[in-house]
């Protein structure tokens, strides 16, 4: 590049060269994105120009060394720029390219800066989101290969909130769909970078975004959530996405129809040790227990009231609070009054509100008490639950 811009979609180009694109070919799209360009202005890079020019002066200072010198960083980015601008776009080209990139950053952590102002960062996303359907793809294997080295990039790259946001929600939220796809059919390495990319995107993305999304994030949160092999990093990232995404749309019942409930039930029999996991999932079962479909589902389970119990008084007080809030939801709308006593749900009640627990808590489990306590009066170790 002599003279670079950048154009609408954060892309920059040698001006001579999208300005043949633009005017003697007349194309109305972006050559790399393929983004429709409502407004064709073109912006000098001069933050990009100047890394350019540095490059030949540097060389020259170099060039009595008898070593072989890394370029200047300006060079190097804007040669990554030129190739995967300038050459058919191919999954093998791309995996170069992206290799790269990776290199460039790993040798020289100020290069995150440069690529995100050159929009190297914004290519890269713009390479996961064209695979909107990744198993239809003719050559798969190399595709897919592509994917999970753009992904691996892509978070190595860090990109800005602003960054992030832009090309998130770029082309009605393309690369979130693509994401979605992803964590359901990708590999178990592509799945794993796609849950990680997820919960940064919707930290940013606008309500719109998150309310409509693709059945196959749900399913393959579920999946993924299955997997006791998963790291905690990678289960902890999950239950972030679901906590954005939860309060949007239809996000609850779409939850409840991917299993989720079932799932998280399980997670909190096994769990006996993370603080934070065991008040994730119950915030989550407590969003979830809203609904009637939810109720449903969790009271349907065999040791849903149980888990639930199980956590009163045994992690944290906020683990107590939600615990406390989600038997409320089901004690009141689901008749699980005897299951409650069998499980010994009653005397965790009345634990909390004789010897530990918030206020809060306290009086949730009185107003529960006090819902029921005609029909547990009936059971025999009633009173000794209230001498406890």
């Amino acid at each position: 590049m002599k003279d670079p811009v950048t154009i609408s979609t954060g892309i920059s180009y040698d001006r001579s060269s999208i300005e043949r694109w633009l005017s003697t070919y007349d194309r109305k799209t972006c050559p790399v994105t393929k983004q429709p360009l409502g407004d064709r202005t073109l912006i000098p890079n001069t933050t990009l120009l100047r890394l350019i020019q540095s490059w030949p002066v540097a060389a020259r200072k170099s060039s009595n060394l008898s070593t072989v010198m890394t370029p200047e960083p300006g060079s190097s980015i804007s040669d990554v720029l030129r190739e995967i601008t300038d050459a058919m776009i191919n999954p093998d080209f791309e995996i170069k390219a992206l290799k790269k990139i990776r290199s460039l950053v790993q040798d020289d952590a100020d290069n995150i800066a440069r690529m995100e102002k050159a929009g190297v960062t914004s290519l890269v996303a713009s390479i996961i989101a064209k695979y909107e359907s990744p198993l239809e793809t003719i050559n798969f294997t190399e595709a897919l290969s592509a994917v999970d080295e753009a992904m691996s990039v892509l978070r190595l790259l860090e990109p800005s909130p602003e960054t992030l946001k832009q090309v998130s929600e770029r082309k009605n939220g393309e690369l979130i769909t693509s994401l979605s796809l992803l964590l359901h059919r990708g590999s178990y390495r592509s799945r794993i970078h796609a849950a990680l990319l997820l919960r940064s995107i919707f930290k940013v993305v606008d309500y719109g975004y998150k309310a409509s999304l693709h059945p196959s994030l749900f399913e393959g949160v579920v999946e993924i959530l299955k997997d006791h092999n998963s790291s905690r990093a990678t289960t902890m990232a999950l239950l972030s996405i679901l906590i954005e995404v939860l309060p949007h749309g239809r996000n609850q019942v779409r939850v409840v129809e991917a299993g989720a409930v079932t799932v998280m039930v399980e997670l909190l029999v096994e769990e006996t040790e993370d603080r934070r996991k065991c008040e994730t999932m119950l915030y989550l079962l407590e969003f979830v227990c809203k609904r009637a479909e939810g109720r449903a589902a969790l009271v349907a389970h065999p040791a849903g009231v149980a888990a639930v119990v199980g956590k009163v008084l045994k992690v944290s007080s906020i683990a107590t609070e939600k615990a406390v809030k989600v038997l409320g939801l089901v004690c009141r709308h689901c008749g699980v009054e005897e299951e409650m006593m069998d499980v010994g749900g009653v005397g965790k009640l009345f634990m909390v509100v004789q010897v530990e627990g918030s206020m809060k808590s306290k009086e949730m489990a009185k107003e529960i008490l006090g819902m029921h306590s005609k029909e547990w009066s009936k059971f025999p170790c009633f009173s000794s639950c209230y001498l406890v």
